[in-house]
């Protein structure tokens, strides 16, 4: 074939290739556009796409308490806010000290956020009376308007605990300790859903470790990362 009767081929297949490599680089810019491309690369700092790595477990029941400077505190006084929370009681000889210690951390590192509260609530509101309260939240250095210690009826309280937040809260039968409950905390978010991540192995958890034991380390790094995702969207 001479060099002449060639060219027609050569610039057919050039016009080919050209076609070709357009809707292939138009077909990249779209699924870009669309979140589509590497949407599972968590190491880009992108909070939208960050937010869907935390699961929605059930919606936070309602609720009515009230704080250690008297003010009502609500699920619909919540709502629009991101949120931690935990179940102690004051007179705790276990594991309430520490998991308050843990919570000052959080306040501490996300205290810019006008919108972040922590609801730490009683379930011995005999005992924890409102003053009581007061004194336990300026020990751990609460930050009024920020971290609200609460008290209610005993029996909505336990319902919570353990309908709204599948968290073990009861009576112990050892004079000593009194209450038994679990060292977990919740995080919700700002339209009342409880958010978490998924665990080590991969399954998903409803709650964060809030205390040391049994050779498991606190959750406080990932709690404060997946609340700054949700109150950064």
């Amino acid at each position: 074939m001479s060099k002449s009767k060639d060219t027609p081929y050569y610039i057919g297949l050039g016009i080919i290739i050209v076609i070709f490599g357009y809707f292939a680089v138009t077909n990249i810019i779209h699924y870009v556009n669309k979140d589509k491309v590497v949407d599972s690369n968590r190491s880009e700092d992108r909070a939208p796409v960050a937010d869907k790595f935390l699961k929605k477990f059930n919606s936070v029941p309602a609720f009515e308490f009230v704080d250690q400077n008297g003010d009502t505190i609500s699920n619909e006084t919540m709502k629009g806010k991101v949120y931690v929370v935990d179940f102690f009681f004051t007179s705790c000889p276990t594991i309430c000290a520490p998991m308050s210690n843990n919570l000052m951390k959080v306040q501490e590192k996300l205290k810019d956020y006008k919108d972040f509260k922590v609801l730490s609530i009683s379930i011995d509101p005999v005992y924890d009376t409102q003053q009581v309260l007061k004194n336990y939240a300026n020990r751990h250095n609460a930050i009024d308007g920020t971290w609200h210690f609460l008290r209610g009826d005993k029996e909505a309280t336990y319902k919570l605990a353990r309908e709204g937040f599948s968290a073990y809260v009861g009576e112990s039968k050892d004079s000593l300790i009194k209450f038994e409950h679990s060292g977990n905390f919740a995080l919700v978010d700002r339209e009342g859903n409880i958010r978490s991540r998924k665990d080590a192995y991969g399954n998903w958890m409803m709650v964060y470790n809030g205390v040391a034991g049994n050779d498991i380390e606190p959750q406080i790094k990932e709690i404060i990362e997946d609340a700054q995702t949700l109150l950064n969207k």
